[in-house]
C-alpha cells in the first residue's frame, strides 16, 4: 500500500468518506487546527514508525483487496479496510477491558495473525445492538464520541476529560450499587428477620390450645361429628370442652345395646338428655335415686330383652312420661311398672312380646291411660281367659295395629267382640291361637280397611273357608305358615290372585328393630 493510491482514492470520493466515517465527521467539525490520523490524506513510514508498526510491507489479504478495489471500482471499502488493519485505536478497542462491556466490541474469537480484520464496522454492529440500559447507552455513546487517538494534544486533552468523567460516572454509578445493595440487603436482612420472627411464633404456638381462639359454635360443629366414646373423653380435658360437649344436641341419639352399664349409669345418661335409646339385650346396674324427679326427654326407648330390677325400671318410667314408643319385650313387669306406662299419655306404640306378669289390673291400666295407642303387640304373655276379655273391652278404637299370636284362650266371640271395638284395624295377627274357626272367619271379613291378615297355625279353619276372604278388596297379605301342604298353598293362590300368600313368616308389628337393621328402632337411627 503506498501514499500515492490512496490520495488518489480519497480524492475520487471525499464527501463518501465523511459520510461513512463518523470519526473522521468528528473531526473535521470540532478541530480547529489539523491534527495527525490516520483518517489523514498523507500516510508515510516515519509516522508508520512512530505508532509501531513494523508490518509495513502489504500482506496476501491486502493485495487482493486492492485488486480487487481496481476491479470493482470501489477504492472508500479497500481503504476503509486498510485502516481497521493498522489503526492501533481499533485494536485497542478490541483488546481494551471495556470492550467486553461494549457493544460495539466482537463476539467471537480474535485472530492473532496479520491480515483483513473481521471486526464489522462501526455502522455495521449499531444496525443490530441490542437495547441497552439508560446508563449503558450514555457510557457507549461517550466513547464513541471521543474514542479518537489519543497521541495528539487535542486527543490527549479529550481524552483526559473523558477518563474523568468516565471515572466519575464509574465512582456514582458504584455509588448507586453499593446504595441498592444496601438496600437490598435491608430488605433481606427484615425479611429474615419476620421469618424468624414467624418461626418463634410457631415454635412458642406449638403447644398453645388452639382450640382457645374458636367460639363455642365451631368446636361444637367439630363435637357433632365425634363418637360418643370420643366425646365422653373430651368432657374430661377442661371445664370449657365439658360444659360444650354436655350439650343436648350432641347427645340426642344413644346406642347401648348388648352393653354393662355399671351402678347408677343409668342417672348420668339421663343427664345427657337424649330423645332415642336403645338398651336392647343390656345388663343395666342399680339406680335407685332419692331426688325428686325431673323429666326427661326420651320418646324412643327400647328395653327389649334387657336386664333390670323392678325399681330401677320404676325409676327410669318416673322420668320418661313423655313416651311414644316404648318395648319391654321379655321383661319382667310389676304392677306399678303398668301404672306407670298408663301414665304415658303420648304412647302410640307399645311392645309387651314375652313380657312376665301380665295381669288384667295391669293391663286395664295401661289401657285406660294410653287412649291414643294405635299400636299394640301383647303374643305370647300366657294371658288366662279373663285378662283377654279385658282386652278385648278395652282396647282403643282408634287401634290400626294388633298382635295377639299365641293366645291360646282366644275365642270366636272375643274376636267378634275385637272387630266391633276396633273397626279401623290395618293388620291383624291370630298366629298359633288354636281355638278359632269359621266364626272367626267370618268376623273378620267385617274389617273392610284390613290389609295384613295372619292366621298361621290356627288348625281349626278350613283351607275352602280361606276363599271367602277374597270379598276383602283391601287385603293384601295371608299369612297360613303351616296349615297347608304345598299343594293346597298353590290352589289356594289361584283362587286368591289379588292377595299375596306367605310373604313374611314373622310379625313386625310394634317391633323396634326388623330384619337386619340392628342400629335403628322404628326406622329411627340410633348413632349419629
Amino acid at each position: 500500500m503506498n501514499a500515492k493510491n490512496t490520495e488518489d482514492d480519497n480524492q475520487s470520493s471525499p464527501a463518501r468518506d465523511i459520510i461513512e466515517s463518523p470519526r473522521k465527521r468528528m473531526r473535521l467539525e470540532n478541530s480547529a487546527r489539523k491534527s495527525w490520523s490516520l483518517m489523514d490524506r498523507r500516510t508515510d513510514t516515519e509516522v508508520f514508525q512512530e505508532m509501531g508498526v513494523s508490518l509495513l510491507d502489504p500482506d496476501d489479504g491486502d493485495s487482493n483487496c486492492d485488486a480487487a478495489a481496481a476491479n470493482n471500482h470501489k477504492p472508500n471499502l479497500k481503504r476503509k479496510r486498510d485502516i481497521e488493519n493498522v489503526n492501533p485505536n481499533i485494536n485497542s478497542i478490541i483488546m481494551s477491558p471495556r470492550s467486553k462491556f461494549s457493544p460495539k466490541s466482537p463476539r467471537g474469537k480474535l485472530s492473532p495473525s496479520p491480515g483483513p480484520s473481521r471486526v464489522k464496522s462501526p455502522r455495521s454492529s449499531e444496525k443490530l445492538k441490542p437495547l441497552q440500559p439508560s446508563d449503558q447507552i450514555l457510557e457507549t455513546s461517550l466513547s464513541n464520541a471521543y474514542l479518537i487517538d489519543e497521541e495528539t494534544p487535542l486527543a490527549q486533552s479529550v481524552s483526559a476529560d473523558f477518563k474523568g468523567f468516565n471515572a466519575s460516572f464509574s465512582s456514582g454509578k458504584k455509588r448507586s450499587n453499593e446504595n441498592s445493595f444496601s438496600r437490598h440487603s435491608i430488605d433481606d436482612v427484615r425479611v429474615q428477620s419476620s421469618h424468624s420472627s414467624a418461626s418463634q411464633d410457631d415454635v412458642t404456638t406449638e403447644g398453645a390450645d388452639t382450640f382457645s381462639l374458636l367460639s363455642d359454635e365451631v368446636i361444637l360443629g367439630v363435637m357433632r361429628w365425634l363418637p360418643k366414646r370420643t366425646l365422653a373423653h373430651c368432657m374430661l380435658v377442661c371445664k370449657r370442652w365439658y360444659r360444650i360437649a354436655c350439650t343436648e344436641t350432641l347427645w340426642q341419639r344413644l346406642d347401648l345395646g348388648n352393653k354393662t352399664l355399671s351402678k347408677d349409669a343409668l342417672g348420668r345418661i339421663l343427664n345427657r338428655k337424649p330423645v332415642i335409646v336403645r338398651f336392647a339385650s343390656s345388663e343395666i346396674g342399680e339406680w335407685h335415686p332419692t331426688s325428686t324427679p325431673i323429666q326427661s326427654r326420651i320418646q324412643y326407648l327400647d328395653l327389649s330383652m334387657c336386664s333390670i330390677d323392678h325399681r330401677t325400671l320404676e325409676q327410669l318410667l318416673t322420668r320418661c312420661s313423655g313416651l311414644r314408643k316404648l318395648s319391654l319385650e321379655s321383661v319382667s313387669l310389676s304392677q306399678a311398672t303398668h301404672e306407670l306406662i298408663g301414665h304415658c299419655s303420648n304412647l302410640e306404640t307399645l311392645n309387651l312380646t314375652m313380657a312376665q306378669n301380665v295381669t288384667d289390673e295391669g293391663l286395664s291400666a295401661i289401657l285406660e291411660g294410653c287412649i291414643g295407642l294405635q299400636s299394640l303387640n301383647i303374643s305370647w304373655c300366657n294371658l288366662n281367659e279373663a285378662t283377654l276379655n279385658v282386652l278385648v273391652e278395652m282396647l282403643p278404637q282408634k287401634l290400626q295395629r294388633l298382635n295377639l299370636s299365641g293366645a291360646r284362650t282366644l275365642t270366636d266371640d272375643m274376636v267378634a267382640a275385637l272387630v266391633g271395638r276396633c273397626p279401623r284395624l290395618l293388620e291383624l295377627d291370630l298366629s298359633d291361637c288354636s281355638r278359632l274357626a269359621v266364626a272367626s272367619l267370618t268376623a273378620l271379613l267385617s274389617l273392610s280397611r284390613l290389609e295384613h291378615l295372619a292366621l298361621s297355625r290356627c288348625y281349626l279353619l278350613p283351607p275352602h273357608a280361606l276363599t271367602k276372604l277374597s270379598s276383602m278388596t283391601a287385603l293384601q297379605y295371608l299369612e297360613v305358615w303351616g296349615m297347608l301342604p304345598t299343594a293346597s298353598t298353590n290352589a289356594l293362590r289361584a283362587a286368591l290372585p289379588a292377595i299375596q300368600i306367605n310373604q313374611f313368616k314373622f310379625s313386625a308389628i310394634s317391633r323396634p328393630t326388623v330384619g337386619t337393621r340392628r342400629t335403628s328402632i322404628w326406622g329411627l337411627r340410633t348413632r349419629d
